[in-house]
């Protein structure tokens, strides 16, 4: 009679491990998370800094437009039969680009090339407008 009661309690903890590793694992994501917007709102003010250095553009202030699918579980592939990796989308849908210098057209296709390069997204998804003084 004991067996029963010896595997109910070997499952019991079986579990409890299992809710207390996801536990574990899904405050990680969300602190990554964080220190995630903190790196890249310092990377927006380093890009805005750096094209300021370029001749002709002066002043800019740079929005960046995100995809707004809901993030996805890191356990929902985990499951799946297929093997191979899935190809990650950029997030990023495009840009606007506010610059002192983007009533000049070779600037404005200058900063068009520089930002497509840069971060790796199509010249028709970026935006230049000139600043007002």
């Amino acid at each position: 009679m004991q067996k029963p009661k010896k595997k109910l309690h070997i499952l019991f903890i079986g579990t409890a491990l299992a809710i207390f590793i996801i536990f574990i694992n899904t405050a990680l994501g969300s602190n990554g998370g964080e220190k995630k917007n903190g790196e890249e709102s310092r990377n927006v003010a380093t890009l805005e800094a750096t094209l300021m250095k370029i001749e002709g553009i002066g002043e800019v202030v740079i929005y960046f437009h995100y995809d707004q699918v809901e993030a996805e579980s890191p356990l929902a592939n985990y499951f799946s039969i297929s093997g191979g990796s899935t190809g990650k989308k950029n997030p990023l849908q495009g840009i606007l680009v506010v610059a002192e210098g983007a009533d000049n057209p070779r600037t404005k296709i200058e900063l068009k090339r520089i930002l497509s390069a840069v971060l790796q997204l199509p010249e028709h998804r970026i935006v230049i407008e000139k600043m007002r003084n």
